[in-house]
């Protein structure tokens, strides 16, 4: 946040993704909260790189975090799977184990979970007063 307020530029926003989060922030909440207006994209991923849910990423904190922000901007999803990339790139990636091979159904399971965390969040954040428009 700190480079973000020496640039000032109107066009500089953070990009935070959840796996790398999982590993380096305390709250997932707090980490959004802090980039408020200047958070422009959200990439999530499981801590293991899998289906969304069955990892530990504390996407509940996540998505009350962004509802509380009033964040309208994208949210992406990534998952890697060493039965579907190159050997390369799951080398390069440390990508080792078969997490998923049904691309479809992956890519399913994971727009429901963040339609539905989301919605949840903006509905609980939207009755407790919190959510910004």
């Amino acid at each position: 946040m700190e480079l973000i307020a020496d640039a000032n530029h109107p066009n500089l926003y953070i990009h935070l993704d959840t796996y790398h989060m999982h590993i380096e922030e305390a709250s997932m909440e707090m980490a959004v909260q802090l980039c408020g207006k200047k958070l422009g994209y959200v990439h999530i991923g499981e801590s293991h790189r899998g289906y969304l849910g069955s990892g530990s990423v504390d996407f509940q904190g996540l998505f009350r975090g962004l509802a509380t922000i009033g964040y309208h901007g994208p949210i992406t999803f990534e998952s890697f799977s060493s039965a579907v990339v190159s050997t390369d790139l799951s080398n390069n990636l440390c990508v080792w184990r078969n997490l998923w091979s049904d691309s479809a159904d992956l890519a399913k399971h994971a727009q429901g979970y963040i339609d539905h965390h989301w919605r949840s969040a903006l509905i609980a954040a939207e009755q407790a007063g919190m959510a910004k428009k």
